[in-house]
């Protein structure tokens, strides 16, 4: 068994003799920062319908305003995978280059970790009870923090449940070290009235000419509302876009859920 398999057996056992969440926070940012790890984020959320419940960030506190400053969130890969259903990911800080066609907030973001010290990020998405999930990403600045990230998926997926399942809410906004930066996570972009107008004519059934008719609008207008509404909710589909607004509450069309 190698050092990572028996650290998050023996932090597993440590935590089952602390109740406080606030105790256990402390505890387990001290024991990681032991083997390397610099900061624990963990997001709870919806599945279903991505909905975040409450994110806590062990991060510096002017790293946080410089991400909630920049906008990041928009940008954040991780962060996307409450919505795109990506299980797991690992992100290396300094690695994006313009000319690779990223946009000017991803790499933003990506030097800009850097330059705060999270230089390797690993991150999975725990399922949990009542139709909830925890994202649980994990950094480090240490050179051999890639390898592990990377090479030993296995045994990080173990301690990222570990850290899902022990962990909640329930410590002080902003206590010690120990951040509550819900306001900083996005929410579902809102649609402007007219995508709101062409998503539930589409959800009626009506093919694009016919919407355009209905609204006095070009095929071309219509096409555009629908990639944008796409866009905002991350949907790659017209099918997909309309379950994901249903599941929002944007649109509730007569009739649709029965078609």
């Amino acid at each position: 068994m190698n050092a990572l398999s028996l650290f998050t057996l023996d932090l597993l056992e440590e935590l089952s003799l602390r109740h406080d969440d606030q105790e256990r926070w402390e505890f387990t940012l001290d024991r990681l920062n032991e083997i390397g790890f610099n900061a624990l984020n963990m997001l709870c959320f919806t599945p279903e319908t991505g909905a975040i419940h409450w994110v806590r960030s062990s991060m510096s506190k002017g790293w946080l305003n410089r991400y909630d400053s920049q906008g990041y969130a928009e940008a954040d890969p991780m962060l996307a995978q409450v919505q795109n259903g990506r299980e797991s990911l690992y992100v290396q800080a300094a690695s994006l280059r313009s000319a690779d066609g990223h946009s000017s907030k991803a790499l933003g973001l990506n030097h800009d970790l850097e330059k705060a010290g999270y230089i390797h990020l690993y991150s999975l998405v725990v399922p949990c009870p009542d139709n909830e999930a925890k994202l649980v990403v994990l950094s480090s600045d240490r050179p051999d923090a890639q390898a592990q990230m990377t090479e030993r998926q296995r045994q990080m997926r173990v301690l990222a449940t570990v850290l899902a399942t022990n962990l909640g809410s329930d410590i002080p906004s902003n206590h010690g070290r120990v951040y509550d930066i819900a306001s900083i996570a996005p929410t579902a972009p809102d649609q402007t009235p007219r995508e709101l107008q062409v998503l539930n004519l589409l959800a009626l059934g009506h093919r694009n000419d016919r919407i355009a008719e209905l609204l006095n609008l070009s095929e071309i207008t219509v096409r555009t509302h629908l990639k944008n509404a796409r866009e905002k909710l991350r949907a790659p589909t017209r099918e997909s876009v309309l379950v994901r607004a249903m599941q929002l509450g944007q649109i509730n069309p007569p009739g649709y859920r029965n078609r």
